[in-house]
Protein backbone atom coordinates (compact mmCIF):
# COMPACT_ATOMS: atom_id res chain seq x y z
CA UNK A 1 0.00 0.00 0.00
CA UNK A 2 1.64 3.08 -1.28
CA UNK A 3 0.99 6.11 1.18
CA UNK A 4 1.12 9.80 0.31
CA UNK A 5 0.20 12.98 2.45
CA UNK A 6 -3.55 14.19 1.99
CA UNK A 7 -3.84 16.82 -0.79
CA UNK A 8 -5.55 19.56 1.98
CA UNK A 9 -1.73 18.85 3.97
CA UNK A 10 0.43 19.04 0.80
CA UNK A 11 -0.76 22.80 -0.30
CA UNK A 12 -0.13 23.45 3.40
CA UNK A 13 3.14 22.23 3.67
CA UNK A 14 4.18 24.12 0.33
CA UNK A 15 2.64 27.04 1.83
CA UNK A 16 5.34 26.56 4.78
CA UNK A 17 8.07 25.56 2.30
CA UNK A 18 7.37 28.84 0.69
CA UNK A 19 7.49 31.19 3.86
CA UNK A 20 10.42 29.20 5.28
CA UNK A 21 12.64 30.31 2.60
CA UNK A 22 12.61 33.81 3.90
CA UNK A 23 13.66 32.33 7.37
CA UNK A 24 16.39 29.44 5.97
CA UNK A 25 18.18 32.57 3.34
CA UNK A 26 19.17 34.57 6.76
CA UNK A 27 20.34 31.26 8.64
CA UNK A 28 22.94 30.23 5.75
CA UNK A 29 23.99 33.99 4.90
CA UNK A 30 24.62 35.31 8.42
CA UNK A 31 26.23 31.90 9.26
CA UNK A 32 28.67 32.12 5.79
CA UNK A 33 29.10 35.76 5.29
CA UNK A 34 29.72 36.77 8.59
CA UNK A 35 29.06 40.45 9.60
CA UNK A 36 29.28 41.44 6.49
CA UNK A 37 25.75 40.42 5.84
CA UNK A 38 22.86 42.42 7.42
CA UNK A 39 19.50 41.11 8.02
CA UNK A 40 16.28 41.78 9.45
CA UNK A 41 13.16 39.58 10.02
CA UNK A 42 10.11 38.66 11.52
CA UNK A 43 8.88 41.36 14.49
CA UNK A 44 12.34 43.30 13.64
CA UNK A 45 14.76 41.00 14.37
CA UNK A 46 17.58 41.58 12.95
CA UNK A 47 21.43 41.51 13.69
CA UNK A 48 24.83 41.31 11.16
CA UNK A 49 26.26 37.66 10.53
CA UNK A 50 25.58 35.35 13.31
CA UNK A 51 24.80 38.71 16.08
CA UNK A 52 22.30 39.99 17.58
CA UNK A 53 19.17 38.26 17.08
CA UNK A 54 20.12 35.32 15.06
CA UNK A 55 19.52 32.93 18.28
CA UNK A 56 16.27 33.75 18.35
CA UNK A 57 16.37 33.35 14.30
CA UNK A 58 17.56 29.48 14.86
CA UNK A 59 14.27 28.96 17.16
CA UNK A 60 12.43 29.86 14.43
CA UNK A 61 13.97 28.08 11.78
CA UNK A 62 14.18 24.93 13.93
CA UNK A 63 10.44 25.25 14.86
CA UNK A 64 9.97 25.59 10.09
CA UNK A 65 12.08 22.78 9.77
CA UNK A 66 10.68 20.56 12.29
CA UNK A 67 7.03 21.34 11.06
CA UNK A 68 8.33 20.61 7.15
CA UNK A 69 9.71 16.76 8.69
CA UNK A 70 7.40 15.78 10.37
CA UNK A 71 4.77 16.95 8.07
CA UNK A 72 6.40 14.79 4.80
CA UNK A 73 6.80 12.20 7.50
CA UNK A 74 3.34 10.95 8.59
CA UNK A 75 2.19 13.90 10.31
CA UNK A 76 3.02 12.30 14.02
CA UNK A 77 2.54 14.32 17.35
CA UNK A 78 3.78 17.03 17.90
CA UNK A 79 3.14 18.08 14.44
CA UNK A 80 -0.42 19.53 14.67
CA UNK A 81 0.52 22.00 17.62
CA UNK A 82 3.72 22.85 15.51
CA UNK A 83 1.93 23.49 12.37
CA UNK A 84 -0.71 25.89 14.38
CA UNK A 85 1.88 27.84 16.23
CA UNK A 86 3.96 28.56 12.69
CA UNK A 87 0.85 29.61 11.10
CA UNK A 88 0.20 31.80 14.20
CA UNK A 89 3.42 33.00 14.11
CA UNK A 90 3.29 34.13 10.56
CA UNK A 91 -0.58 35.90 11.07
CA UNK A 92 1.47 37.99 13.91
CA UNK A 93 4.11 38.68 11.68
CA UNK A 94 2.07 40.34 8.50
CA UNK A 95 -1.23 41.43 10.64
CA UNK A 96 1.74 44.01 12.08
CA UNK A 97 2.57 44.64 8.64
CA UNK A 98 -1.05 45.24 7.28
CA UNK A 99 -2.30 46.84 9.94
CA UNK A 100 1.00 49.12 9.86
CA UNK A 101 0.93 52.52 8.17
CA UNK A 102 4.67 52.29 7.03
CA UNK A 103 5.43 50.25 3.73
CA UNK A 104 6.79 46.98 4.10
CA UNK A 105 9.12 45.68 1.37
CA UNK A 106 11.12 42.33 1.02
CA UNK A 107 14.98 43.64 -0.31
CA UNK A 108 16.93 41.01 -1.74
CA UNK A 109 19.96 43.03 -2.78
CA UNK A 110 22.39 40.40 -4.18
CA UNK A 111 19.78 39.46 -6.49
CA UNK A 112 17.85 42.87 -6.94
CA UNK A 113 15.05 41.88 -5.39
CA UNK A 114 12.38 44.70 -4.22
CA UNK A 115 8.92 44.35 -3.63
CA UNK A 116 5.80 45.57 -1.00
CA UNK A 117 4.60 42.75 1.18
CA UNK A 118 2.38 44.58 3.79
CA UNK A 119 -1.15 44.29 2.00
CA UNK A 120 -0.20 40.84 -0.02
CA UNK A 121 0.75 38.36 2.63
CA UNK A 122 -1.66 38.67 5.40
CA UNK A 123 -4.65 37.30 3.67
CA UNK A 124 -2.78 34.74 2.49
CA UNK A 125 -1.69 33.75 5.86
CA UNK A 126 -5.00 34.34 7.70
CA UNK A 127 -6.56 32.00 4.73
CA UNK A 128 -3.76 28.77 5.58
CA UNK A 129 -4.34 29.49 9.25
CA UNK A 130 -7.65 28.57 8.53
CA UNK A 131 -7.07 25.69 6.21
CA UNK A 132 -4.68 24.19 8.92
CA UNK A 133 -6.97 24.58 11.42
CA UNK A 134 -9.64 22.66 9.38
CA UNK A 135 -7.46 19.98 8.54
CA UNK A 136 -6.30 19.61 12.23
CA UNK A 137 -10.08 18.96 12.87
CA UNK A 138 -10.75 16.78 10.30
CA UNK A 139 -7.44 14.97 11.16
CA UNK A 140 -8.41 14.55 14.68
CA UNK A 141 -11.84 13.29 13.83
CA UNK A 142 -10.24 10.65 11.51
CA UNK A 143 -10.10 6.42 12.56
CA UNK A 144 -8.27 5.78 9.83
CA UNK A 145 -5.26 3.97 10.84
CA UNK A 146 -2.15 5.94 11.24
CA UNK A 147 0.34 5.19 8.84
CA UNK A 148 4.58 6.42 8.66
CA UNK A 149 5.66 6.61 5.33
CA UNK A 150 9.10 4.44 4.82
CA UNK A 151 12.53 5.51 4.44
CA UNK A 152 13.61 5.03 0.82
CA UNK A 153 17.23 5.16 -0.73
CA UNK A 154 15.74 8.35 -2.70
CA UNK A 155 15.06 10.14 0.51
CA UNK A 156 18.65 9.23 1.40
CA UNK A 157 20.41 10.25 -1.67
CA UNK A 158 18.36 13.58 -1.83
CA UNK A 159 19.43 14.39 1.96
CA UNK A 160 23.15 13.73 1.14
CA UNK A 161 23.41 16.00 -1.35
CA UNK A 162 21.69 18.68 0.49
CA UNK A 163 24.59 18.56 2.65
CA UNK A 164 26.92 18.43 0.00
CA UNK A 165 26.29 21.85 -0.26
CA UNK A 166 27.28 23.30 3.08
CA UNK A 167 31.04 23.74 1.98
CA UNK A 168 30.19 25.27 -1.70
CA UNK A 169 28.18 28.03 0.21
CA UNK A 170 31.09 28.50 2.22
CA UNK A 171 33.70 29.18 -0.45
CA UNK A 172 31.29 31.12 -2.26
CA UNK A 173 29.85 33.23 0.36
CA UNK A 174 32.95 33.68 2.65
CA UNK A 175 35.54 33.83 0.32
CA UNK A 176 33.54 35.40 -2.46
CA UNK A 177 31.23 37.61 -0.16
CA UNK A 178 32.63 40.62 -2.49
CA UNK A 179 32.23 39.38 -5.85
CA UNK A 180 28.39 39.98 -7.18
CA UNK A 181 28.44 36.85 -9.38
CA UNK A 182 29.34 34.46 -6.55
CA UNK A 183 27.70 36.00 -4.35
CA UNK A 184 24.11 35.45 -6.57
CA UNK A 185 25.29 31.72 -7.28
CA UNK A 186 25.55 31.42 -3.25
CA UNK A 187 22.01 32.70 -2.99
CA UNK A 188 20.87 30.21 -5.94
CA UNK A 189 22.89 27.26 -4.17
CA UNK A 190 20.70 28.22 -0.79
CA UNK A 191 17.37 27.87 -2.49
CA UNK A 192 17.96 24.62 -4.31
CA UNK A 193 19.67 23.58 -0.95
CA UNK A 194 15.78 24.49 0.47
CA UNK A 195 14.05 22.63 -2.02
CA UNK A 196 16.44 19.47 -1.66
CA UNK A 197 16.04 19.41 2.30
CA UNK A 198 12.02 19.31 1.68
CA UNK A 199 12.52 16.53 -1.02
CA UNK A 200 14.32 14.44 0.51
CA UNK A 201 12.01 13.78 3.33
CA UNK A 202 9.01 13.55 1.17
CA UNK A 203 7.18 10.12 0.99
CA UNK A 204 8.77 8.78 -2.10
CA UNK A 205 6.56 5.73 -3.43
CA UNK A 206 6.06 4.95 0.12
CA UNK A 207 5.20 1.59 1.52
CA UNK A 208 3.98 1.65 4.68
CA UNK A 209 5.83 -0.23 7.21
CA UNK A 210 3.76 -0.48 10.11
CA UNK A 211 0.28 0.32 10.79
CA UNK A 212 -1.02 0.80 14.47
CA UNK A 213 -4.51 2.52 15.44
CA UNK A 214 -4.91 6.41 16.62
CA UNK A 215 -5.47 6.45 20.01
Amino acid sequence: MEWKPDRLLVLILLYVILSGFMFWLPIIRGLFDGPSYSWSGWMGLGGSGIGGQYWLLLILVSLMTSVVILGWRGAQKPFHWLLLTWFILLVIESGSWFFSSEKVHFKGDTLGLDFSLEKIIFPFDILFLVLTCLWIIRDKRSTSPFQSPSWKRLNRNLLIVFFCFFPFQLVLLRFFDNNKIFDQIGVILTIFQWIFLNLSFYPWQSRLPHIRIRK
